[in-house]
């Protein structure tokens, strides 16, 4: 039997019609479907802000339409939202931005953010990179998740994020960045085992394209894309992009351990909406995802082997954008520098800039100045503010409010989830 992916059209952030659109297509797709007991609802909440991070996150008037709907199902004796935002940022806070916080009190859901929450740590027997994850206790207890995507492009995954992607954001922070390189398919794929959607309902009403999975515009789009299956689900939005889904690393690794389908030919794509539609919509944009020493600025980038996607040259490159999106004048201004990203060999130059661990290794170097940002890879935090502090390059990012977020309220946010977990046996098979 084939997998149904159900396309909505939905033009506008309406809660009531939006509740309506999924709704029939619950009832269209799985007639069946039993929402019981303890219910999650994943969102993608990676940043939101009114005036830097406006469109790759996802809205809460779609949430809302979802919440309406849950509200017919009797059987549903809990219904929290769990998301643990990055960038180290405190996850409260954008759901304060996203304006989740006014659901809370409507719908008397609970809003759990992950790094000052109750934790538990979870085992995926049958994961081929890392077996053990810790998630939120929530996340670990639930009886029926729901991830709610955005409809985005993202540099860091060939070119598209969507559900499995979205399981970065059910661990906790300490874990997120191991193995984020050249393994992340496999790690996505693993955290399939402990956290694999019974429904996913994206919000592609506006789509968020070409830059920074943060920062970047969106344009609208004017689709809701629905299914039960997440591979099957993932595999038409990349279609929907003009993309080929099995050219897409974690895609063909979660289709190929037994996820979902393994070709668009197993899914029937129904619903009110035309495939051709969305396609004839995103052919021409520009979804940002090349080499990175292909960026244009005043960088003389270098990348070495292994070239990471996901990692430090994918980071870098991410970094990129996040100037590119919102202070595009100011790549005109970054200093001229060398940019090693990868392990290299021998290089000449004034001043010199290592990104990783692989970076940092390189031998023999030669230059006046020589500036080092290590990690596997570095975080989006750390090069923002290495970059600033280094070079003088204020990202966007750089704004009072994130900076007190990030630097002040976040580390209190963390502590009171370290003392929350206390406890030794937090376990949860």
């Amino acid at each position: 039997m084939k997998q149904k992916v159900f396309l909505a059209s939905c033009e506008g952030y309406d809660p009531p019609a939006i509740a309506q659109k999924i709704k029939t297509a619950v009832n269209t797709i799985a007639p069946k479907l039993h929402i019981t007991g303890r219910v999650v609802i994943k969102p993608n909440l990676v940043m939101a802000h009114p005036k830097v991070a406006t469109e790759g996150y996802t809205r809460a008037e779609v949430i809302e339409g979802l919440l309406q709907v849950l509200q017919e199902y009797t059987g549903i004796t809990q219904t929290a939202v769990v998301e643990k935002s990055g960038l180290g940022v405190s996850t409260s806070y954008m759901y304060r931005n996203a304006g989740y916080r006014a659901l809370r009190k409507k719908y008397g859901i609970r809003l759990v953010s992950m790094e000052e929450s109750h934790k538990r740590i979870v085992v995926a027997n049958k994961a081929r990179l890392q077996y053990y994850f810790t998630v939120a206790r929530e996340m670990a207890q639930r009886e029926f998740l729901i991830f709610v995507p955005k409809l985005k492009t993202n540099v860091l995954s060939h070119a598209y994020s969507g559900a499995i992607k979205l399981n970065i954001g059910t661990i906790d922070s300490a874990e997120r960045l191991f193995h984020h390189n050249r393994d992340l398919p496999i790690k996505l794929a693993d955290l399939l085992e402990i956290a694999n959607p019974n429904l996913i309902v994206t919000d592609g009403i506006r789509m968020a394209f070409g830059g920074n999975q943060m920062t970047q515009h969106g344009t609208d789009l004017g689709v809701l894309v629905i299914s039960t299956n997440v591979v099957a689900h993932d595999m038409v939005c990349a279609h929907l992009l003009n993309l080929d889904p099995l050219k897409i690393e974690h895609i063909r690794e979660a289709a190929y351990r037994g996820f979902g389908p393994s070709s668009l030919n197993e899914i029937e794509i129904i619903g009110d909406y035309p495939v051709h539609r969305a396609q004839s919509k995103t052919r021409d944009l520009d979804f940002g995802f090349c080499p990175v020493h292909q960026f244009k600025s005043n960088f003389a980038i270098q990348t070495g082997k292994p070239y990471c996607i996901a990692g430090c040259q994918g980071i870098f490159l991410d970094w990129l954008y996040m100037i590119n999106d919102r202070k595009p004048k100011l790549l005109k201004k970054f200093p001229k520098l060398t940019v090693l990203i990868g392990k290299c060999g021998a290089v000449h130059a004034d001043r010199i800039l290592l990104v990783g661990n692989c970076a940092c290794a390189s031998r023999p170097l030669k230059a006046k100045r020589i500036t080092r940002i290590h990690g596997c890879p570095p975080s989006h935090k750390r090069i923002v503010w290495d970059m600033m502090i280094g070079y003088g390059i204020f990202n966007p990012l750089v704004r009072p409010s994130l900076i007190w977020d990030a630097y002040i309220r976040y580390p209190f946010k963390k502590l009171k989830g370290w003392f929350l977990n206390l406890k030794k046996d937090n376990t949860s098979e």
